[in-house]
């Protein structure tokens, strides 16, 4: 599935980069200049951290999870090398309360371009993110080649997976590792819903217990409700 792999020093985003290329082929960059997260927001892209985005085609199944399974597949990495990693939905990832790792998919007519972005060996982040590298949680600086191919092993993996058999094959394995599972957040779509965080659905719904009862929502930006 993924064929090729082309490693820049700098550009503006992998994620534009890896439009212009064949499926299967990875772009990395140690740098982004105009890295972008979820709903349009800057991701912070400094040296040392590792930037990625590859494209596969339209007409995998259950489509619409792809952020969850990939996240999950960054997720069994990082505790495979010892990590306690929690996946916030429906695209982070946050060991200790902070994030390292965000995930974006966009969906073009012939295909799918997936990125991934990974706090790895930055040794600090301004104060106004509530961000960590794996460098600062361990102390060990990683090898960003070993790293990424490993890593993509987990991906490929995991999307072939999911294209056979489904979300459900997933479901129970990302709800174990939901953050704030349980507890009482605020779901912004864009209008506030407080609730219990209960899970996901068999589709990737979020599903949280309100006043008005069970409700599920494919959309959304999460935060824990402040006691």
């Amino acid at each position: 599935m993924l064929r090729s792999l082309i490693w820049l020093e700098e550009v503006s985003s992998t994620q534009e980069v890896a439009k212009r290329f064949l499926v299967g082929t990875v772009v990395v960059a140690n740098r982004q200049t105009s890295g972008r997260g979820r709903l349009g927001r800057h991701w912070h892209s400094p040296e040392g951290g590792l930037y990625l985005s590859f494209s596969i085609p339209v007409g995998i199944k259950d489509e619409s999870t792809l952020p969850l399974v990939v996240a999950h597949s960054v997720a069994s990495y990082l505790k495979a090398l010892g990590f306690m990693p929690a996946i916030k939905w429906v695209n982070d990832l946050y060991v200790g309360g902070k994030k390292v790792c965000g995930v974006l998919t966009e969906r073009l007519r012939d295909r799918i371009v997936i990125g991934v972005g990974i706090n790895l060996n930055q040794e600090s982040f301004p104060k106004d993110l509530e961000a960590i590298s794996l460098r600062m949680l361990s102390g060990k600086t990683f090898d960003k080649v070993s790293f990424l191919l490993e890593l993509l092993e987990f991906i490929e993996r995991d999307i072939e997976k999911l294209n056979a058999f489904g979300f459900v094959a997933f479901k129970q394995a990302i709800e174990d590792r939901l953050l704030f599972k349980d507890s009482e957040v605020i779901l912004y779509t864009p209008e506030p819903v407080v609730g219990i965080l209960k899970g996901i659905s068999e589709e990737g719904s979020l599903l949280l217990l309100t006043q008005e009862g069970l409700k599920s929502f494919s959309v959304g930006d999460l935060t824990l409700r402040a006691l």
